[in-house]
């Protein structure tokens, strides 16, 4: 069955503009609030009083005394000063001169057009680069596995209507041109990256023919997910041994990829305390949920909060009586809809920090704010969603933020309308739902009152973005399938991840050197709205995505990306807010002489 993606993407520092819907329909499945790191043992260093404490190199200490030469990490990933010590991370130095994959800013040479490689290495020459320094490492190859996850019939024919789902072949030549790309210009220190395949049923590259790049094809159900099966499929793909998992799973498979020292590449959207706890072997390209919370409470509270729902359809502003005279468009009554699926915790944390924001700590909605969950479960999401219709009718619901995988909106907005139903949809940043393609799958008369945050940058042409360029520099004639470029990142993040690290690598250095580099792109330094801000820095140094801009659905202007009408309009031509930088005020949304559309 075809893979079902969800869209384009654009650069890395490393970083996409989306991801794959597949991926997030993966990472939204249930999991379990991390209790402690479940990257590390439990053995304690007691000279240094350091609870799951680690070498450098990722491996448990167990002994009571560390060796006075270790380098030792924290449960939270940091270098634990030890005394009379330093706590600097030493690799040893690459020797050679030349700088002949250097380009005149000092960064490496990468693929035509990337704009988005990391600060040049010398070509290495020879010498000793540590062998085995950490697991899937040796002195000559990088292993890592890439998962793909198992389609579904009903959301690869939602897909379909807009051009977003990827036969076998397409997505496997795709990944096989990004696997040639990163060992040809990332500077690897005398190894290799060496992709596995997986093991009987999961085994990739017999997938499709001819292509047989190894892979790992997922036996585990997209939708309702399945986590029992996801952890199974961990436990073996961690005795294959790789150094990286790229796309991850469920929170459970990415949790036990941690705890056996494997770094698992995935899509971003988890609480920032999910990768603290597993750290340093997790991380994300999208924003954190916890991040992601604060820039929506910031965007409230400055901007909605107490005021009327004036961006509503004409029976929520005035033919309901839901305002406090006759006729009076009523002040917003906000709901918040998210997955909650056997009990899954991941996105709950996330949207009660957001509800605890603007209910007292940043500003008071009237009103409260009410939580509605629902199961990511495609079979059920009809019903789900005639239910969740009426609670929101019943309370008088002026305004609806879905912190939702992007399918849930279909069944959402189809059901609104029936119940002529109207309300203001307040734009969240998640979900990849702010992506044009995917907007034009939900309701047109419904989303033409969406309208809120965004943390995608602004589409372009499929044949100008990375994904079309690494295509053709790899030797691939023609264009890949268009939902390539949510792929690519995962492939930048690992190289650049790796060659930062040094020539004698470790999960430590690997997040020094990610930390280390300046974060990327941001408005003040481009003012490109097809850019977005990224980096690895505190408070959210294990997710890549730092800012955010405004946009409103436009039924009728053409979309960058594909030529067509329908598409997100970006307000004030796409400016970008790092978190403290939303002015105050009504959003300017709908304003078609300000934004031209």
């Amino acid at each position: 069955m075809p893979q079902t993606p969800g869209a384009l993407g654009r650069r890395y520092l490393p970083f996409l503009a989306l991801a794959a819907v597949q991926v997030l329909l993966v990472a939204i499945a249930p999991s379990k609030v991390p209790t402690s790191n479940s990257a590390q043992s439990s053995g304690n260093d007691t000279n240094l009083n350091v609870a799951g404490a680690v070498h450098e190199n990722g491996n448990p200490i167990t002994d009571t005394a560390a060796g006075t030469s270790d380098t030792i990490i924290d449960a939270n990933g940091n270098v634990v000063p030890r005394p009379g010590g330093s706590t600097a991370i030493s690799a040893p130095r690459n020797q050679s001169t030349d700088r002949s994959r250097c380009d005149k800013a000092g960064k490496q040479i990468g693929p035509p057009g990337y704009k988005s490689m990391p600060d040049c290495q010398p070509v290495w020459k020879g010498g000793d680069n540590g062998g085995a320094t950490m697991t899937g490492v040796d002195a000559t190859t990088i292993k890592y596995i890439a998962i793909k996850a198992q389609g579904n019939a009903q959301v690869n024919a939602l897909l379909a209507t807009q051009g977003l789902a990827a036969s076998n072949e397409e997505s496997c030549e795709a990944k096989d041109a990004f696997h040639k790309e990163i060992n040809k210009y990332w500077e690897l220190y005398g190894r290799k990256f060496v992709a596995m395949d997986g093991v009987g049923a999961n085994k990739g590259s017999t997938q499709q023919s001819p292509c047989n790049y190894p892979y790992w094809q997922s036996q585990c159900s997209l939708t309702p997910p399945d986590p029992p099966c996801q952890l199974a499929e961990a436990k073996v793909v961690a005795s294959l041994r790789p150094a990286f998992v790229l796309f991850g799973g469920t929170d459970d498979f990415n949790a036990e990829l941690a705890r056996q020292h494997i770094i698992v590449l995935g899509l971003g959207s988890a609480p920032g305390s999910y990768y603290t706890e597993r750290a340093p072997y997790y991380y994300g390209l999208l924003m954190d949920g916890f991040r992601q919370a604060s820039f929506d409470a910031e965007y409230w509270c400055k901007k909605l909060n107490a005021k009327p729902a004036i961006h509503a359809g004409a029976d929520v502003k005035s033919t309901r009586g839901w305002g406090a005279t006759p006729g009076a468009t009523p002040v917003r009554k906000l709901a918040v809809i998210f997955p909650e699926t056997n009990g899954d915790p991941a996105a709950r944390l996330s949207v009660q920090r957001f509800k605890n924001f603007v209910t007292g700590q940043r500003c008071n909605s009237p009103g409260g704010v009410l939580l509605i969950p629902y199961a990511s479960d495609i079979n059920t999401a009809q019903q789900q969603s005639v239910n969740i219709v009426q609670q929101l009718i019943d309370n008088k619901i002026t305004t609806v933020g879905c912190f939702c995988d992007p399918i849930a909106p279909v069944f959402l907005t189809q059901n609104m309308s029936k119940q002529n139903y109207y309300p203001e949809h307040w734009m969240v940043g998640v979900g990849l739902i702010d992506y044009d393609v995917l907007g034009r799958l939900y309701d047109p008369t419904e989303w033409s009152h969406a309208f809120g945050v965004s943390d995608l940058g602004q589409g372009q042409a499929f044949a100008n973005t990375d994904a079309a360029r690494w295509w053709t520099d790899s030797g691939r004639s023609g264009l890949p399938d268009t939902t390539e470029n949510a792929v690519l990142p995962f492939y930048s993040l690992m190289a650049t991840g790796f060659m930062v690290a040094g020539s004698q690598p470790t999960p430590l250095s690997i997040h020094a050197g990610l930390r280390a580099i300046e974060p990327f792109a941001s408005w003040q330094l481009t003012h490109d709205p097809h850019n977005i801000k990224v980096g690895f820095r505190p408070p959210s140094e294990w997710t890549a995505a730092m800012d955010t801009r405004e946009v409103y659905w436009s039924q009728t202007r053409v979309s960058e990306i594909d030529n067509k009408p329908g598409s997100y309009c970006p307000v004030d031509g796409g400016h970008r807010f790092d978190l403290g930088e939303w002015p105050t005020g009504d959003p300017a949304v709908f304003d078609s002489a300000k934004n031209g559309c």
